[in-house]
């Protein structure tokens, strides 16, 4: 029954709300027409407004009461005894309600503040701005009933912290509001440098007047601005839940969504600056081989530049949060935690290198079989679909190349190291295994599709056209499987080399395990038994056997 009451509750709460917010967001809209409708010494209100503020009128009338009774209905038990208020914060249903506001006003707020922005910016360049009244009353409003939340949940995190430590869907809004922000922050400084590079060069089309930067940088000014904006006051709150006292601060430090974050922040970041680096570099090759086209008017500088640039603020954003994720994992986790981090980040790294490689090289193969199957009549660049393909497929396997490669010499630079935690490290396992599931996968479409062609050939029908693909999907995929099996095989060799030796001698009720501690010669035990025998919990005893250690 009181889940039943819950959902109830809180669901009349969300759908209150929302009805609520459309009310006021009108009426305040409305009110700022008519501020501006004086300022312009027009002092008049048409049929039209007059509708739209009775609609608004009544929206909110309706649903103002209803959302403050059932507000006043959660309150109650909140300020019941501790035990129960603390229960009422920590459940689902809160917990689900207040996702879904968050999200939702997060991103309404945000679209209205960056339309005001972006107006905004065209009023300072003396163009005509349409909307404000509209994006003003939706920024001040959705974003009124989203701070309101923010601190709603915040004080459910102070008050029952041992309840709402484990709160994964506070942290899930929180992380993923992190990764769009910060996506959309380097898209919008991207294009910014771009167009101001574009300006200080000079490079425009003579069809566009002597403005056009101003048309071109409003809206990427206005996305960095408010996207950058807003995460940081994410990355706030998420830094004061991560200085917490015990338990939520330690829940929130040890938090895989806070990791998670930052390795699909890398991911992102690392596979949109292959796209974009390869872009430029694929322009370069193509003048190179003398079928570079410019396109509606653009010159080569552009076509290079532009990409590069596009490109630079996303190194900025893996190299940062690489950094980050690193020095996080040492401060709270100590230098194994903080290896095992960049393991991490490292191997994320060489994934997108890897793909970036991997399919290059296979369009320069699917090339390659195509210029083979004409006869002879063509070579690679006798065509302009060839050659294009080419120097497409040449630079993303050149920039996959040299994404893959440094990330890799210093993955097995570290495993040469310490052979036993690297082979036995679960993120270079998920990544070997990752890699060769993928593989088997292509191989599979590619063999099926191999066999599909032979098999029309037999039964005498004509082939299918365009087949290139398989064979040279076959050879890289073939290639790629072969080499990640072979760093599999000898990791999982390693790792089941250096088991540690287990007995199960069982005593009655207790059961006796063997672990083993090697250290240096004529190193004192003493203090560091003393201290594990302080840690143990209770019911537990430590039994010393010490042996000389055998080099292998």
């Amino acid at each position: 029954m009181l889940t039943l009451k819950r959902i109830y509750l809180y669901s009349v709460l969300g759908i209150a709300l929302t009805v609520m917010l459309l009310g006021l967001t009108d009426i305040v809209r409305i009110a700022f027409d008519r501020i501006g409708d004086a300022m312009a010494a027009r002092s008049y209100l048409g049929d039209d407004m007059r509708g739209e503020l009775s609609w608004a009128l009544a929206l909110a009338i309706v649903a103002v009461p209803l959302f403050a009774v059932h507000l006043l209905l959660v309150r109650r038990t909140l300020q019941g005894p501790a035990a129960e208020a603390a229960d009422e914060r920590a459940c689902a249903s809160r917990a689900t309600y207040f996702f879904l506001v968050l999200v939702a006003t997060a991103a309404v707020a945000g679209v209205r503040l960056f339309e005001l922005t972006d107006g905004l910016i065209n009023l300072a360049f003396g163009e005509r701005a349409w909307g404000l009244a509209g994006s003003a009353a939706g920024s001040v409003v959705v974003g009124g009933a989203w701070a309101a939340h923010v601190w709603a949940r915040r004080r459910d995190l102070r008050a029952a912290p041992v309840h709402t430590a484990d709160d994964w869907l506070t942290r899930g809004y929180l992380y993923g509001a992190l990764f769009v922000t910060a996506l959309l922050a380097a898209i919008g400084a991207g294009n910014v440098l771009t167009v101001l590079a574009r300006r200080l060069l000079e490079l425009r089309p003579a069809w566009e007047s002597a403005d056009w930067w101003q048309d071109e940088i409003g809206w990427a000014l206005a996305l960095t601005i408010v996207a950058s904006a807003a995460w940081a006051v994410h990355w706030l709150l998420g830094a004061r839940l991560l200085r917490a006292d015990p338990p939520m601060g330690t829940a929130h430090r040890e938090s895989r969504t806070r990791g998670g974050y930052f390795l699909a922040v890398v991911l992102a970041a690392a596979a949109l600056s292959l796209l974009f680096v390869s872009m430029g570099l694929r322009n370069i090759f193509a003048e190179l081989a003398g079928i570079w086209r410019p396109s509606e008017g653009s010159r080569l500088i552009e076509e290079v530049g532009g990409p590069l640039l596009l490109a630079l603020p996303f190194l900025v954003a893996w190299w940062w949060h690489l950094r980050r994720a690193g020095a996080e994992a040492l401060a709270f986790g100590g230098p194994a935690r903080a290896l095992a981090t960049r393991r991490a980040g490292r191997l994320t790294v060489a994934f997108v290198g890897l793909g970036g490689l991997a399919i290059g090289l296979t369009w320069e193969l699917q090339a390659l079989l195509d210029a083979l199957g004409s006869g002879g009549q063509d070579t690679l660049f006798s065509t302009d679909e060839v050659s294009d393909v080419t120097v497409s497929a040449t630079a993303g396997a050149l920039v996959g190349l040299a994404m893959w490669l440094p990330a890799w010499v210093l993955l097995q630079r570290d495993r040469a190291q310490d052979l036993v935690a690297a082979a036995t490290a679960t993120a270079r396992r998920a990544y070997l295994f990752l890699v060769s599931g993928l593989a088997v996968v292509a191989l599979m479409i590619a063999l099926a599709f191999v066999i599909y062609q032979g098999t029309r050939l037999l039964l005498g029908t004509e082939l299918v056209d365009d087949a290139s693909w398989a064979p040279a999907v076959l050879i890289v995929a073939a290639v790629v499987l072969a080499y990640h099996l072979y760093c599999l095989r000898a990791d999982m060799v390693i790792a089941r080399g250096v088991e540690l030796p287990r007995e199960a001698a069982i005593e009655g009720e207790r059961v006796a395990e063997t672990i083993e501690i090697s250290a240096p010669a004529g190193a004192d035990f003493k203090v560091l038994n003393a201290a594990i025998r302080t840690e143990l919990p209770e019911g537990y005893d430590l039994r010393v056997v010490s042996r000389p250690s055998v080099q292998a």
